[in-house]
């Protein structure tokens, strides 16, 4: 094991020099960036740049220590237009690397869009990433954008994963504004189950198409004045988080070992919400409000949610160097009855009660533990839930040293998640990234069920050019 490590931490130092000597040759004496220095560039309205990045994640999943991520990352991205009547972006990613046994030689076009304007409307096509969210934690109304929070990474933005979408905005007074939002082919978030330690007669299935039906979309107005802005939404589409169904149970005649097939499930879902912000001298106060409703009964369909409303408020303040944000999240489950099992995903011994049982029963048994670990997902546990989040940041302008802490703690749930975190600036546009991500709950909790291998202490180096 000690070689193990040892070898990984030099080739992770190998990937650091390279991505030295490659930012040393395409940067110029004066830190510019590279496409800066080209004569003709701005009046070509077309910009370039990108990004070099390596990083490890090391942890210790049952006192086990070692570096099951190590990664090297390539950004280029491409600009152009006036921003005026128009613009165009494209953002390529690839990594290189090991990931949990894996290895990972992947390119991704992240984002690659274009947009026309006129004086009152604007027109954005192509894979794009949509936030509508106003908070910095409790993003509640980001309902039509999928994640990825299993994707290794100390640039948090990474975690967004872009949709196929037209974006039509209309603008019919300076303050005003109307948006369109339209999806016309669903991609899901990333669940945390091939981080979960799952029982052996499990099987699941990934979400591997859209539905046939797959059209979402959204509206939302919002008005803007001088120190203050608030909208309202609307949102009829998939959700971007699938739940896991009930596919088939298969017992096997040699030992009557029983074999659970699972599938991950998309729903549609209907929202309602509305935010606010308000900006004074030092602060700028948020609140946030949702209600979302499913389009199918979670008593007959066990991958669904409850519908639920959930509200946010949050301050973010300025002491000097020091940012300052703390948020407030609840949550009210709508027609709440109490699940009929425990919230765990179902063991051999369980079977032990229903083997004698028809095979319709012995379904319907198991699609209700099903139901139930998809409430412990969903958090819909209790009737009502509390969070709170607190990101406190010291910056002194330009400053080489930045640390932060990050902390999300599920009150009633009792679950949290701290991050501390130092970023060091040794020349522009050079970032050395050390910190640690740290989950913990009590015992089958989320958080307990996904810690073994999300609890990492990582480092890593970025250069932009």
């Amino acid at each position: 094991m000690e070689n193990t490590i040892v070898s990984k931490i030099r080739i992770f130092r190998k990937i650091i020099i390279q991505g030295i000597f490659i930012a040393l040759i395409i940067q110029p004496a004066s830190a510019q960036s590279l496409f800066d220095s080209i004569s003709g560039s701005a009046t070509k309205d077309i910009e370039t740049g990108g990004f070099l990045r390596s990083g490890l994640y090391i942890n210790s999943p049952d006192n086990n220590t070692g570096i099951p991520v190590s990664f090297s990352d390539l950004s280029l991205n491409m600009e152009a237009g006036n921003g005026v009547k128009y613009r165009a972006y494209a953002d390529l990613r690839y990594r290189y690397g090991a990931e949990y046994g894996e290895r990972v030689n992947s390119p991704v076009l992240r984002e690659a869009w274009a947009a026309w304007y006129t004086p009152y409307s604007e027109l954005k096509a192509g894979k794009q990433i949509v936030t509508w969210s106003r908070m910095d934690i409790f993003n509640l109304q980001d309902v039509s954008g999928p994640r990825n929070d299993l994707y290794r990474s100390f640039d948090s933005a990474d975690r967004y994963l872009g949709n196929v979408a037209l974006d039509i905005t209309l603008m019919p007074a300076d303050n005003f504004s109307i948006n369109a939002l339209i999806i016309p082919e669903h991609r899901s978030s990333v669940l945390y189950t091939d981080f979960i330690d799952l029982p052996e007669i499990i099987n699941i299935q990934n979400l591997s198409s859209s539905p046939d039906n797959y059209v979402s979309y959204g509206l939302r107005a919002k008005i803007y004045l001088k120190n203050f802005s608030a909208d309202i939404s609307y949102f009829d589409g998939y959700n971007p988080l699938p739940g896991l169904s009930l596919d088939s149970i298969n017992i096997q005649s040699a030992n009557d070992q029983p074999v659970i097939s699972l599938k991950e499930t998309t729903y549609k879902i209907r929202s309602l919400s509305a935010s606010m912000d308000l900006v004074t001298s030092k602060a700028i106060l948020r609140t946030e409000a949702i209600w979302i409703d499913p389009d199918l009964d979670y008593r007959s369909s066990e991958h669904v949610m409850l519908p639920e409303v959930k509200w946010a408020a949050g301050l973010e303040y300025l002491m000097g160097d020091i940012r300052l944000i703390a948020e407030y999240s609840g949550k009210y489950i709508l027609d709440f009855e109490e699940p009929d099992f425990e919230p765990v995903l179902p063991e051999e011994s369980s079977f032990n009660d229903i083997i004698a049982l028809p095979p319709a029963q012995a379904f319907e048994y198991t699609r209700l533990q099903i139901a139930s670990f998809n409430r412990l997902y969903n958090y819909q546990l209790q009737e009502t839930s509390h969070y709170a989040g607190l990101n406190l940041t010291y910056d002194k302008g330009f400053s080489r040293l930045v640390p932060s802490i990050s902390l999300i703690y599920n009150i009633t749930a009792d679950e949290y998640m701290i991050s501390p975190r130092l970023e060091i600036k040794p020349v522009e546009n050079t970032r050395i990234v050390a910190g640690a991500e740290l989950y913990y709950g009590p015992d089958n909790s989320l958080f307990d069920l996904i810690n073994g291998r999300l609890n990492s202490v990582f480092a890593g180096l970025r250069i932009d050019f």
